[in-house]
């Protein structure tokens, strides 16, 4: 069944909040984050700081982050491009374009092996992903020069930004243009990619939040230096802003030609490489699962930043979620988005009977962050009925309950954790004003901390 735009639009709530304590519950410094339905923006919002020191917010529309391994995925599309034009082929030996790698990767490595990382290509060599400058041209030839390779292609599947980094360089032999310029010509102008770059440039410096490496919790966040990807830009060096990455996400569904054909499309996002468990891997996408939507789309991590965006063909979604430190928050939080509408949809049917008390707006005004001694509770409106989603756990759809409403401010938990509170009421109570403030789950007093 389609996601309407109502079961979408409850889903995005719930998922904000879940975004919000995610945030704060790793001490994430910020983070930025959107969806799309059909093409329409439903989420877009940003929480926290772009930077520690300043306390400068960040702003969704404005700041940029450094996107890492996301870059890959411009990269496949700038390969199936030329494909598309017949200047290359995927089939073809690496060596054909790259005539110094003959030594050291071999007559059999291919343009799709690259794709795949199936070439049995070095992950980084000696590049460390850190404070200190990325290696230049000169630098990654004489590494991939020394031991390029590890193994045989098609022997396994081994992650490699080595891969990328000649891709960049087989795009560039084709096309007789710089790997920055191919990216802005042929995937950022037709989209209108305004602040999106293939590497740090003047412009994006001024809008970039700070980022930071991981941290104990009693240790503070060490701000990682602001370096550019030079040689590796093709596998990390993407610069952009939740905004931008919408809207090429929105270019990689069915039926938009702007960038590729549908052939190509389809190409990119079958898992061609079927990996133990999930993600499995396309041609620069990555393929899983959040609950019953098939999702494709791409992790990054670069020194201060951990980004991730993902979109589903099927449902015509997309999704983005950029963070300004090492953390495992924008992953977690791609799976809040997607879970949220798995979790909205799969209870709709069930949360359909009208309220004799309360409106679809009434319903909405008990959503909200709530918290006590055992944890963090977040409430969202389901069709009409209410979502309790504890926002804490490792899986925390798993454990949510449907809540129906039995009287005003009183609702039946109908269905849910059966470890829970499962067929009893609870309760909400409010101040003089009328506001909520307080969900009585059992016997606990949740106090809203947030709407």
């Amino acid at each position: 069944m389609a996601r309407t735009d109502r079961q979408v639009a409850d889903a995005a709530a719930i998922a904000e909040r879940l975004l919000v304590v995610l945030r704060r519950r790793h001490g994430c410094p910020g983070i930025a984050y959107g969806l799309r339905h059909d093409g329409t923006t439903v989420l877009f919002g940003a929480d926290g700081v772009a930077d520690l020191a300043t306390g400068a917010p960040v702003d969704v529309a404005t700041t940029r982050f450094r996107c890492a391994s996301i870059t890959k995925t411009f990269t496949a599309t700038l390969v199936l491009q030329l494909v598309e034009r017949g200047q290359l082929r995927l089939d073809d030996a690496v060596t054909t374009w790259l005539p110094w790698t003959r030594r050291t990767l071999g007559a059999d490595v291919t343009v799709r092996h690259l794709l795949l990382h199936a070439g049995g290509v070095i992950r980084d060599g000696s590049n460390a992903w850190d404070d200190t400058t990325m290696p230049d041209r000169e630098a990654l030839h004489r590494e991939l020069g020394a031991a390029a390779t590890f193994g045989a292609p098609s022997e396994r599947f081994r992650y490699s930004n080595m891969a990328y980094a000649l891709l960049g360089e087989v795009l560039e032999a084709a096309t007789k243009t710089p790997f920055a310029a191919l990216l802005r010509r042929r995937i950022a102008r037709p989209l209108d990619l305004a602040q999106t770059d293939a590497d740090l440039t003047a412009v994006s410096r001024r809008a970039l939040a700070t980022g930071y490496y991981a941290a104990w919790p009693d240790e503070p966040r060490r701000a990682a230096a602001h370096v550019e990807a030079r040689a590796i830009a093709p596998a990390g060096g993407l610069v952009s802003t939740v905004g931008d990455l919408l809207a090429y996400e929105q270019a990689h569904l069915p039926g938009d030609d702007r960038l590729l054909s549908e052939l190509s499309k389809r190409e990119m996002q079958r898992p061609q490489w079927q990996r133990a468990t999930e993600p499995h891997y396309g041609l620069g996408w990555m393929t899983w699962h959040v609950g019953g939507i098939s999702v494709v789309g791409h992790s990054g991590g670069y020194p201060g930043f951990t980004t991730k965006i993902a979109f589903s063909p099927r449902d015509r979604l997309c999704a983005a979620v950029l963070t300004n430190a090492i953390s495992p928050v924008a992953a977690l939080g791609v799976d809040a988005i997607y879970g949220s509408i798995d979790a909205v949809g799969s209870r709709w049917e069930e949360a359909s009977a009208p309220s004799p008390w309360h409106t679809r707006a009434e319903l909405a005004s008990y959503g909200g962050i709530y918290r006590d001694n055992f944890g963090t509770l977040v409430v969202g409106r389901v069709h009409n009925a209410l979502l309790v989603v504890p926002a804490e756990d490792v899986q925390p759809f798993a454990g949510a309950s449907l809540l129906t409403a039995t009287g005003p401010r009183r609702f039946l938990v109908a269905s849910g954790y059966d470890f829970g509170f499962v067929g009893e009421q609870v309760r909400f109570r409010t101040d003089r004003r009328g506001a909520v403030t307080t969900l009585v789950w059992g016997p606990h007093p949740y106090v809203r901390i947030g709407p």
